[in-house]
């Protein structure tokens, strides 16, 4: 079975991405074209979203000798990957809510 991603597009940048299920189940943004350089092993799964899976520089050779194709991670290639991270997203709520939260402290003292 040939496994063929549903592309869609980085919300960012615009770029062609597909989504994955980490081990850890999160979702993970890869890049539409496999890449001869990649560190993701992608499997199909039949519950939906594919599996990828980090894979060592070996590990890599190994399936791109076997005709294989690796991936990379769409956070190694967006510009805009830093305002997509669950971190990143979450310092700029704690500071939003943080100004917010002075402002009307100084409000009240007005």
């Amino acid at each position: 079975m040939t496994f063929t991603p549903k592309a869609t597009k980085c919300m960012a940048c615009g770029a062609a991405i597909f989504f994955c299920r980490t081990s850890n189940s999160e979702r993970m943004p890869v890049e539409f074209e496999p890449n001869p350089n990649g560190n993701l092993a992608v499997t199909p799964k039949s519950d939906g979203l594919p599996e990828a899976v980090v894979i060592r520089p070996g590990q890599a050779a190994g399936m791109r000798a076997a005709g294989l194709p690796t991936y990379v991670s769409h956070f190694a290639a967006c510009p805009m990957a830093d305002e997509f991270r669950r971190k990143a997203r979450h310092k700029s709520t704690v500071d939003t809510y943080r100004r917010n939260a002075a402002a009307r402290s100084r409000a009240r003292r007005a």
